[in-house]
């Protein structure tokens, strides 16, 4: 059943009704139901959605919700007037906490929607300011320098030799590339390992799945589209050269138990259960996507212990690819320091993103720092999707934060799916870390 419409007091009052023969309220109705906002703000999203595909992750809601909206979709100005009226409806609505909560999570859905239009539109603000307007996330201003360069000189030990120490890594990662013959073999078994140990913690609604397709041209390595239902569709572009454990992060981030797995009971549990309209549509550049994103970064490291994941790989991987097994454990250590290098991309992309460092120089740093021997894909993706990278940088480094602070070993099996499953559960923009410090280090709130 549909809430009544709520006029809106700006020029893009008829195209937020959700019905074409929606009438004004009388100055004796009732307040609008939170209800009714939530419909109004799904249409919105879907609305920049439309005149900006990149800044719409998935709806999955009732077609003729949007159907109007998408066929003469709003302009950006009057999608950013928009925002701010349903930002004023939402501050005069009341409440118990739950409701409270959603009126939070949407205000500043809200707000972030609106800082998207003036993404779009030119406005351009510092690194950080985009990145607290956009995901309510600030990243740290310096980096652990001491144990940045302690992980290049370990991986300088382990991988001798001539040449810088990203071409040898390079040449080392190499070994574990996976031939395009070979893709669809490698990403179908990690697909299959992944949802085997997710579906011994994690409870799977019935009829899930998602299915997998290979594209091309696409800026991104692999992307996950909810399709409602449980339902998931894949994508991993086969332009880019897939690694045996770059494959498995997919496998994990993509599917399972990662942005697949949270779309799903978040579907289940929220949405149908609970009644949370809202989460059927989520845009990209948004504090719920930075949660989404940031739980999928670490799916993989729940999934699998470091022994697990290395008895995984050349049990199960390396053989499709005929690679030597007693490589797994410096692969398995190799890739380890390598992704804490991590940690050395975001003071470069800030400068590259504010205008201190020009393409050549970024590309340098990043090459000397993380070890990206051709960063030009990686800076071409960032002139596009900007500050979202904090979603799988800082995010990860979040998520991670907070399973230490609580005690929760990478050993520790069950409580880490444990962990796992109450966050994708407390819905997006709560705060699940019990540590408030550390929400504050990584993601304001």
């Amino acid at each position: 059943m549909r809430p009544a419409c709520v006029p809106l007091l700006v020029s893009f009052v008829l195209a937020l009704c959700l019905m074409p023969s929606c009438s004004r309220e009388t100055e004796s109705s009732t307040k609008p139901s939170l209800d009714a906002v939530a419909h109004d703000y799904i249409r919105l999203a879907v609305a920049l959605g439309e005149r900006d595909p990149d800044s719409l992750d998935y709806y999955h809601g009732p077609a003729d919700w949007v159907s109007d909206i998408r066929a003469k979709p709003p302009s950006f100005r009057e999608i950013k007037s928009s925002a701010g009226s349903l930002v004023d409806r939402l501050q005069g609505l009341s409440g118990d906490k739950p409701s409270a909560q959603r009126a939070g999570f949407l205000i500043r859905q809200l707000h972030a929607i609106a800082a998207r239009v003036d993404v779009l539109t030119g406005t351009r603000t510092s690194f950080d300011e985009e990145s607290q307007a956009l995901f309510g996330a600030s990243a740290p201003q310096s980096v652990n320098g001491p144990r940045l360069a302690a992980v290049r000189a370990e991986l300088d030990r382990l991988l001798p030799g001539p040449g810088s120490l990203a071409a040898r890594y390079a040449a080392f990662d190499k070994i574990f590339l996976i031939p395009q013959v070979r893709l669809s073999n490698v990403v179908d078994r990690a697909m299959k390992g992944c949802r085997s140990v997710t579906a011994q913690h994690l409870v799977l609604p019935a009829g899930e799945g998602v299915s997998v397709e290979y594209v091309a041209d696409k800026p991104w390595d692999g992307y996950s589209y909810y399709r409602g239902h449980f339902r998931s569709v894949i994508q991993i572009n086969a332009d880019f050269a897939l690694t045996v454990g770059r494959a498995l992060d997919l496998a994990c981030h993509e599917g399972y138990p990662g942005h697949h797995v949270y779309n799903s009971l978040q579907d289940e549990e929220l949405v149908q259960r609970a009644g949370r309209l809202e989460l059927l549509v989520q845009p990209v550049f948004s504090p719920q996507s930075f949660i989404s994103e940031s739980l999928a970064a670490i799916a993989p490291s729940i999934a699998f212990s470091e022994s697990e994941r290395m008895a995984f790989e050349r049990d199960e991987l390396f053989p499709i690819l005929n690679i030597d097994k007693s490589m797994a454990a410096k692969y398995a250590r190799v890739e380890g320091l390598v992704a804490e290098l991590e940690g050395a991309e975001i003071p470069i992309v800030r400068d590259y993103l504010d205008g201190r460092l020009e393409f050549a120089r970024a590309a340098a740093a990043l090459e000397q720092q993380a070890l990206m021997l051709h960063s030009e894909a990686t800076l071409k993706y960032l002139n596009e999707y900007r500050t979202y990278m904090l979603t799988y940088t800082l995010g990860r480094a979040f998520w991670q934060d907070c399973l230490n602070r609580q005690g929760v070993s990478q050993d520790a099996e069950d409580a880490r799916w444990n962990r796992y499953r109450e966050w994708i559960l407390a819905g997006p923009g709560l705060k699940v870390c019990e540590q408030q410090d550390s929400v504050r280090d990584y993601i304001n709130r």
